[in-house]
């Protein structure tokens, strides 16, 4: 049986993109403003291209469901805006942006000469930490992205796999079980972010 995934509508584009990436990797993608029924789902996505601040004020609509969802089994997978929702806060519209906090930190802007990051950039794990969304990629392998902030305390355990733009090392993959995100956008990235919505709905599965 498929995995149930309630891909959330915060007031971010791209949705439909997800879904049929979830879909192809044999998920049942479910698109809901809120989780009215937060023991119903296997996993919760959030998928991202939209400002910080809109979005994280429609999302707490919603956060009391999404954690109670955590809680109840389900997995998250949180995609470029999505990846920054999942921490304290943004300063990109000022410190008192919040996120969900499900990890602790803050989301800063990207040091470049240009803005946004359009484009493709290599992905690199960090050694000695596993990174089961990156599983059967091989290291260095390009993904697409559009962003100007990015999490940028790479040191922390939960980050396992990183991506340079400018000056900046920014996480591209995020993994604090049942938290999962990515930076970069895999309904976007061919071959290889096919793969990686696979392997989240391979850990859905276990």
């Amino acid at each position: 049986m498929a995995p149930r995934v309630a891909v959330i509508r915060y007031g971010v584009g791209n949705i439909y993109s997800i879904v049929s990436g979830l879909r192809r990797a044999g998920a049942e993608p479910v698109v809901v403003d809120c989780l009215r029924d937060p023991g119903g789902w296997d996993g919760v996505v959030l998928p991202g291209v939209g400002a910080y601040a809109a979005a994280s004020m429609r999302l707490h609509q919603c956060a009391q469901e999404i954690r109670e969802a955590l809680r109840m089994g389900a997995s998250l997978l949180g995609v470029c805006l999505g990846l920054q929702l999942v921490f304290t806060d943004s300063r990109e519209a000022g410190e008192h942006s919040y996120g969900l906090s499900l990890l602790p930190g803050t989301v800063e802007k990207l040091a470049a000469a240009k803005l946004p990051h359009i484009g493709w950039s290599r992905v690199y794990r960090v050694p000695g930490r596993d990174c089961r969304l990156l599983e059967g990629v091989e290291d260095g392998s390009h993904f697409y992205y559009v962003h100007s902030y990015a999490y940028t305390s790479v040191w922390e355990p939960w980050v396992c796999a990183v991506s340079r733009y400018g000056e900046t090392v920014y996480a591209a993959v995020v993994e604090q079980p049942p938290v999962y995100a990515t930076q970069f956008h895999p309904e976007r990235s061919s071959r290889l972010g096919q793969r990686v919505l696979r392997n989240w709905v391979a850990l859905l599965r276990s």
